[in-house]
């Protein structure tokens, strides 16, 4: 189990941030609107049961839980109900159209642990458990905009790609989401054309899948999230993303959140720093207590703040901060991904937050 892959999004909350447009007007007024209601149970995953990509809704009464999901390759929903106990376990059972069950997931800890979850799938009255991933979507299309997903498959190579794409919309907006949608397939097309099989078929996988972190009638983020193995000494992995200005009909730079001479790569380079070090001081405080011996500190610490800024390789946008990417080897890969709040870089915005 990956690290990185148990890392679940949830907890959304609203933010109000007005993004720059094309030739230096104001678009995206409500890019970072009414992130959420605080009222509002219903929530959207995406992730994977095993290889098999899926989407998730969940609903919350107290606590019992309903909803359904969804795997790509079929496009049906399949029902859900189960509970939460006080402890944050959450246990579902699936049924098919009939009403017999066929499934359940089993997570051991709250869906928002900051480390792992611990969420598997199994058959009725099997002990064989296959690992669950879900990353927590934030959607709020109010124009009729939705996100479908769109699948390359290749059994030969290995290649199993789910990637976004938005469906409706009139005016200018159907104008934008026509681009975005050439973008990122684009974009996943090119990923797949680089990929590069090793002679041992059996060993060659190239797996994509997307979560959309923001989408409004005005602005799109999706993270994707790529793995292959072409039977090297160890898989590959990256992150890379979208953020498109639906308003303005241009895709966002991460320079242009922020206003002109703020030193924002200062707050954004020292911040992510520091919280990388501290999350390698808890692993080995977690390593330590597994096999019984104290703490070893670090001599030095992993990363600085300095020429940090200049190794980002992506940003996305959230209700609650920007995302954060890195290419680290693969060692310490694990820390590619990386929250910044907003409140890091809220004096070098463009315009101050504001909270509904």
């Amino acid at each position: 189990m990956r690290l990185r892959q148990v890392i679940i999004q949830t907890g959304l909350i609203g933010v109000w941030c007005v993004l720059p447009g094309a030739a230096g007007s104001v678009s995206a007024q409500h890019a970072l609107m009414s992130a959420a209601n605080p009222a509002a149970t219903v929530r959207n995953y995406r992730g994977s049961i095993g290889n098999s990509h899926i989407e998730m809704r969940l609903q919350a009464d107290g606590d019992q839980i309903s909803g359904s999901y969804t795997y790509d390759r079929i496009g049906q929903d399949i029902k859900l109900a189960g509970h939460k106990d006080h402890q944050g376990r959450l246990e579902l059972k699936e049924y098919d159209t009939g009403g017999k069950q066929t499934g359940s997931f089993v997570c051991k800890r709250e869906l928002d642990d900051p480390v792992d979850s611990e969420c598997t799938w199994s058959k009725p009255h099997s002990t064989d458990e296959i690992l669950v991933v879900l990353h927590e979507q934030y959607i709020a299309f109010s124009n009729g905009l939705r996100v479908v997903p769109k699948l390359i498959t290749n059994r030969k190579s290995g290649v199993d790609v789910s990637y976004p794409q938005l469906i409706g919309g009139s005016g200018s907006t159907a104008a934008a989401v026509e681009r975005f949608n050439r973008r990122v397939t684009f974009l996943a097309t090119k990923a797949i054309k680089e990929f590069e099989p090793g002679g041992d078929p059996g060993r060659n996988s190239f797996d994509t899948n997307y979560t959309i972190l923001f989408g409004t009638n005005d602005l799109v983020s999706v993270e994707m999230y790529e793995e292959s193995d072409s039977g090297g000494a160890h898989p590959n992995d990256r992150y890379w993303t979208v953020n498109y200005d639906l308003a303005a009909n241009r895709e966002l730079k991460l320079e242009e959140l922020f206003k002109p001479k703020s030193d924002y790569q200062t707050a954004i380079s020292k911040y992510v720093a520091t919280d990388i070090n501290k999350r390698v001081d808890q692993l080995e405080q977690d390593e330590a207590k597994r096999e019984g011996r104290p703490p070893k500190p670090p001599d030095d610490p992993l990363v600085s703040d300095e020429q940090l800024f200049s190794q980002i390789e992506a940003f996305a946008i959230t209700p609650k901060g920007l995302m954060i990417y890195f290419d680290f080897p693969h060692v310490m890969s694990v820390f590619d991904k990386n929250f910044v709040p907003y409140s890091i870089v809220s004096g070098a915005l463009r315009r101050p937050l504001k909270r509904p």
